[in-house]
């Protein structure tokens, strides 16, 4: 009989406490927005389940899943997962950066392909200044995105093959089957391969596998290390601490703080018990032999691209935003431990509502482990990364409103294999009792809420206009035939003529630029008076001002011609529900 772990069910209280602590209802915002259907639905769902024969096909089918031999288990999770996330990068995200840290690796990748590190500066790249990118703003010669190089040298086969959208779903599809992996080297196949399904079609892993981001691959590779560290420990073999050593680097080249706080958890596992340090010896150099490797090589690369091997290219982006810590950030923006813990407390809301996507709280499920009293060292383990890296985030002012609670994505992988374990145990702690809380059962009512209800309110979040890309643009300069041109951009709200600053979605023209900058159209930003300057740098131009409506989803044109000192703008006549009729314009 084991004993009740009373420490984790503490923590399990403490951190269920914090996730539910935030604004908003305990449940997933999908029940709030469609009581009537999830009630209904949950309640056919289990009264379907409540035949005895329903649950018996439910348990044949589990144990189905069970028997699989792992090669075919493993390459038929592989295939589903890539074709379901190349899905969403396709007909979601259309195959292209959404947010502009995406757009600057694809920027760096593209200068990769071409056999560089960096390019030099082009004559017009002050016209063109976009966040992520470094070059004539900071004061530099050359220009190239302000991130770590290990994502963008992912991304250069697919530049390569011209599919650079298909790596990350490709990459996401590896981690749900490093998750059904380390998920059954350290409890079982069950727990593995229930791990495993819990995460295929988690919208957490589903939307990041969509998306440009550099989440993915930093979560698998840290994966990877702890899999191939569990290995050494098992085998003392030295080519196993290589493979650590070597996952763990191309994790800390694309997202060095991630890879810092999980290589440091890791490392202290690995010294209990002390006795086996002496038979992983050559596992333990060829490991750090690779790590630092992978850190020369990071130091190399910011000589090369700030011109001071100590300075992060987002410290020279970013400024003084850059900073990490309670500090003061601006003269009007000071980032402090009450900012810090909210910030916690929306990630672990986010978490709630994306990890899983069922309309009960993610991490409830998670953490059974600890709230049955069950946790061992090995669920200990699994769940500090969470933990380790809330804290570490806290301390950076920046709440990623894009997709909330990525920064702590490197952690999920360990809270899929907790939920698994914890959804076994409950089964085994309701064995001998009259509980109806078969796991089968459970898993089906979850599965069909989250098929009809959460699924469908996830992806209504990202419309056409998804955070720094809009869809106008490309069959605006398609339908109105604009080329050999100069496409000045900006966007509005409602009032046309009032400028402001919020999004102006000019990543949208950015990424259709050629690296030097000299293709058949020039996307550059609307800086009014100066782009006289830039006009007379292109007599051979034809020229026009590319006008964003937000609220509308639509957008204004006007063709610009110079007039002297100055140019004047004459309204395009709308030929497609495109545009907007454009007012008269200054």
């Amino acid at each position: 009989m084991n004993k009740t772990n009373w420490w984790g069910v503490g923590a399990g209280l403490l951190l269920a406490g914090l996730a539910l602590s935030g604004p908003g209802r305990p449940w997933h915002s999908a029940v709030g927005e469609f009581p009537g259907w999830t009630a209904a639905i949950a309640l056919a769902s289990a009264a379907a389940v409540g035949f005895a024969r329903s649950r018996a096909g439910l348990e044949r089918g589990f144990a189905w899943v069970g028997d699989v031999p792992r090669a075919r288990f493993n390459l038929g999770l592989f295939a589903v997962a890539f074709l379901a996330y190349a899905g969403v990068a396709w007909f979601t995200f259309k195959g292209i950066p959404r947010i502009d840290d995406g757009l600057a690796s694809l920027f760096q990748a593209r200068i990769f392909a071409g056999g560089a590190l960096t390019l030099p500066l082009p004559d017009d790249a002050g016209f063109a200044p976009i966040f992520g990118i470094l070059g004539k703003r900071e004061g530099l010669v050359h220009w190239c995105g302000m991130y770590p190089p290990g994502w963008p040298a992912l991304l250069v086969p697919g530049v390569w093959l011209r599919v650079p959208w298909l790596v990350n779903p490709l990459l996401g599809a590896l981690l749900v089957v490093a998750i059904a992996e380390l998920g059954r080297d350290l409890f079982g196949t069950r727990v593995g391969r229930a791990a495993a399904l819990l995460a295929l079609p988690s919208p957490f892993l589903a939307v990041l596998s969509g998306l440009h981001l550099s989440n993915i691959p930093t979560t698998l590779f840290l994966c990877l290390a702890l899999l191939a560290l569990r290995k050494l420990w098992a085998t003392g073999r030295w080519i196993w601490g290589g493979a650590a050593g070597g996952a763990w680097g191309v994790a800390f080249l694309c997202r060095p703080l991630d890879a810092a706080v999980l290589g440091a958890l890791f490392a202290l596992a690995f010294l209990f018990p002390a006795k086996r340090l002496g038979r992983c010896r050559l596992g333990i150099a060829a490991g750090l032999a690779a790590a630092l490797l992978a850190i020369g090589a990071m130091l190399g690369f910011q000589e090369i691209t700030t011109g001071d091997w100590a300075t992060p290219g987002h410290e020279v982006g970013m400024g003084s935003r850059g900073q990490f810590g309670f500090v003061q950030l601006t003269p009007f923006k000071t980032h402090t431990p009450a900012t810090g813990w909210e910030h916690t407390g929306l990630r672990l809301r986010a978490l709630n509502d994306n990890l899983l996507g069922w309309p009960w709280p993610a991490l409830a499920v998670a953490l059974l482990p600890f709230l049955l009293g069950r946790a061992r060292t090995k669920e200990w383990l699994l769940l500090l990364p969470l933990p380790a890296l809330l804290g570490a985030f806290a301390c950076f002012w920046y709440y990623e409103t894009e997709f909330p609670a990525r920064y702590v994505s490197a952690a999920t992988p360990y809270l899929f294999i907790l939920a698994a374990r914890g959804l076994f145990m409950l089964r085994e702690a309701a064995a001998n009792r009259p509980v109806p809380a078969r796991l089968p059962a459970f898993l089906a009512v979850s599965g069909t809420l989250f098929l009809a209800i959460s699924l469908p309110a996830h992806f209504r979040r990202y419309d056409a206009d998804y955070y720094d890309v809009e869809e106008v643009l490309p069959r605006v300069v398609r339908d109105y035939g604009i080329a050999n041109a100069i496409v000045f951009m900006d966007a509005v709200g409602l009032d046309h003529g009032e400028r402001d600053v919020d999004n102006d979605y000019y990543a949208t023209g950015f990424m259709r630029n050629a690296l030097d900058l000299r293709g058949d159209v020039l996307y550059v930003r609307n800086f009014r008076e100066r782009n006289v300057e830039l006009l007379r740098r292109h007599p051979g131009r034809s020229a026009y001002l590319y006008r964003y409506v937000r609220d509308r989803e639509k957008a204004l044109l006007y063709r610009m011609r110079l007039a002297g000192e100055e140019f004047e703008l004459e309204p395009v006549e709308p030929r497609t529900p495109d545009l907007l009729p454009a007012p008269p314009a200054n």
